[in-house]
Parts: C-alpha cells; structure tokens; sequence
C-alpha cells in the first residue's frame, strides 16, 4: 500500500479505518490491513467499502488512536499554504514521509499510537532535526524495527529501512529489533529528547555505547573541530585534471588514498592525481592549505570499518607542496579555535578506534558517514578528552571503550 495512510479509530462500538493517500494518487485497502480489521468484533464489522475513504492523506482530519502510514518517499514542491503548515518540522526540502509522520502524530489522540515503515535517514539527516524535535515534543519513539532482508520486499529502495512506532503515552526507553523472516530483539535502548542524530545500535553489543554517548553533552563540533566536506566535484572539472604535476596545478586527495587510515598514492586515481587551478576566487575554497583530519564520506559494504580517518599532518602536507585539493567523497576535520578540546594527531587516532567505529554504526545504517553525522558525534567532557592526549593504540583503544561504557553501567 505505496503512498497510503491508514487510520483505524476505535470510537465507542464502532471501528472506523480510512484508507488515504496523497493528491491525486489511488489506494485499494490492502491485505496488509486485514490482521487489523480481523481484530475487530464481528458483531462491530462493517463492509469493507463503507470503511474505505480515498482522498488527500495530508489533510486536516479528527483524530485518531491507531495511525499506520506506508508513505511515498521523495522529495516535493510544496504550497506556501503547506510550507507554513509544516513550518515546525521543514528544514531545506521538504520530503514527503517526513510529511506524513508529522501530520500522523500531531492527530493523535490522547492514548494514540503512530507506526510507519520508512527509510532510517530521519533519525540522523540534517534535513530532519526539526522534525526529530517535533516528534520527540509530541510522542515517545516507542520501538524500532529494522528491516534487514529487503529483496523481494521494496523493488529499487536501496536506503536502509525501518518500522518505528510512536505513543503519546511518555516512555523511558526504546525497544530495538531486527526483522528477517523472523523478529530478533537487539536492545533496550533511553528514547531520544531532541533533534540531535538519534542513537540506535543496530547489534546488542552497541547497546551500552549508545546508551553512555546518549547522556554526552558535547559534540565533536562543540569540542572544536568542523566538519564539511571536499569541494572537488571531479565530473565537473574534468578537463583541469592531469596526471602530472605542474607550477600551477595541486595535487588531490581521494578517498582511496587513504583506505588503511595512512595517508597514500591509490594507482587507481593517478590519472586524475592534480587539478589546475582555475585562477579565480574559487581557488581559495578548492585548495586546502592548513593541516587537517580526513574522514572517508562513503564507504564500500565490504569493508570493515565505516569511519575511516588519516591525519593530514603539516610534515605531509609539506611533502605535497604545502597545498591539496580534497574531492567530494571525504570530509574534511578543520579546528575552529587555536585551542581545540582535542588536538588533531589525538583525534584522528580517537577516530580510528574501534569504539568510534561502533558509534558512527548508531548514527547511521548506511555505507555514508555525512559531515553533519561526523560533527554531531557525542564526545565525552573536556577532562577525558584531555586525558587521551598522547595515548596511542591499546591504550588508547581501552580508555575511550571505557568512557562510552561508564556512564551506562553507572
């Protein structure tokens, strides 16, 4: 039932369910909804074509105790009569789900409850934080389920999926499954209070660091360090890049070069390996010329990590002339105070840990880790930042598993 909203309002002796969908689309009240409907007293049924009611699933309407929504995913165009309508919940585009889960749980009655099988990216996404915060004002994330086995089940949706259920009813905590085939507890988990990237462990061993990072005021932007990502669009300059250096070209950096963490030269992207500069004000914004940490910005299923970092140290950033072009598939660390809660050699080790590696998995379910995600991650106080300065491997390694452990067990 693509695009539908299903509402089931059990009113007195009564069970009325109304089938809805955006403008000018069509439903048919769908098989999904017949466990629903067999629930219902027979002495209480009514023919299902008196029950269904087709029309604009964003319009205002009564409301309801049950509100079950399948919606369409997208992007839309809205009305200035929509936009301000959904003002409290838009930030850039307007995606029409978040849409749909905004007007479901702002209908719902005293002692409602919302599901809805949408795609995960609104529990992280920039672009959703108001709605985040409207959600978490208005009902308690009461579980979540990822679907995990998605063949045969939505034909060309590659974003990770979930159903995630609402209560009006306030609740401390958040049931965490895994559906394929069957349904596999995963964790218990403190629902989330306001618009930052929501954590949810996607393993029962992340439960505990979710758990701790959830009670962590700061961020990493908040510790200093800003997160954007590399200007270089490299299908857009196609014809300034060469594969050998001259007096007015820079060498760039590709995710590749650095796969193991260090630093490189992939062979792979030697072809494309220095940009020439385009002798406008755009060269200042394209060309890196300060020390920084780099963070890979997508990464393949395969590999092992998600949060994939190298230190761009100034003796290596010398090495390339002092200058370095970052392409758009990696996000780029910069300080934004002389005197950062971390310094940079620390955090591109602290990034390289198996406990941040595991975070960053809370965040987000996708092979992206977007500047936005990165900047927002949870960092514990300043006195243990300062206390991982100079810690280096295992040690290193054992402190921060112990800082996002603590909390949790205190």
């Amino acid at each position: 039932m693509q695009g539908a909203l299903l509402l089931v309002d059990l009113v007195g002796d009564r069970v009325r369910v109304a089938a809805r969908v955006r403008r000018r689309s069509r439903v048919l009240l769908a098989a999904e909804a017949l466990p629903t409907l067999a629930r219902v007293p027979e002495a209480r049924r009514r023919p299902i074509p008196q029950l269904a009611i087709v029309g604009d699933g964003l319009a205002e309407r009564e409301t309801a105790l049950v509100t079950i929504v399948n919606p369409p995913y997208g992007r839309m165009r809205l009305s200035d009569e929509d936009r301000e309508r959904f003002a409290d919940v838009l930030y850039g585009h307007a995606n029409l789900y978040s849409l749909f889960m905004a007007a479901g749980a702002a209908n719902l009655s005293e002692k409602g409850v919302l599901a809805a099988l949408v795609p995960t990216s609104f529990t992280s996404g920039l672009y959703f934080h108001k709605l985040r915060e409207s959600l978490s004002a208005s009902a308690s994330l009461d579980s979540v389920t990822f679907v995990e086995d998605r063949s045969g089940v939505f034909a060309g949706v590659l974003q990770e999926t979930c159903l995630v259920t609402f209560s009006r009813r306030r609740n401390r905590k958040v049931t965490v499954s895994r559906a394929n085939g069957s349904i596999t507890r995963v964790a218990m988990t403190p629902v989330p209070r306001d618009g930052r990237p929501w954590l949810i462990p996607r393993e029962a061993a992340d439960a505990a660091i979710a758990a701790a990072a959830a009670k962590f005021q700061l961020t990493l932007e908040g510790s200093g360090w800003h997160a954007s990502t590399g200007p270089l669009v490299w299908n857009r300059r196609k014809s300034d890049l060469f594969n050998r250096p001259s007096a007015n070209r820079t060498r760039v950096l590709w995710a590749a070069d650095f796969e193991e963490g260090v630093i490189g030269r992939h062979p792979s992207r030697d072809s494309l390996r220095y940009l020439a500069s385009a002798g406008t004000k755009d060269d200042t914004v394209t060309i890196l010329r300060e020390e920084a940490v780099l963070v890979q910005r997508t990464t393949a299923p395969e590999q092992t990590r998600r949060l994939i970092a190298a230190d761009l140290s100034p003796e290596i950033l010398t090495e390339m002339g002092g200058r370095v072009v970052i392409e758009n598939h990696v996000n780029v660390l910069r300080p934004t105070t002389a005197t950062p809660l971390l310094d940079r050699a620390t955090l591109a080790r602290l990034l390289h840990t198996k406990t941040m590696d595991r975070l960053v998995r809370c965040i987000s379910g996708s092979v992206a880790v977007s500047s936005y995600e990165l900047g927002s991650l949870p960092l514990p106080d300043a006195a243990v930042l300062a206390s991982w300065a100079g810690l280096a491997g295992a040690e290193l390694e054992t402190a921060v598993a112990a800082a996002y452990r603590s909390v949790s067990n205190a």
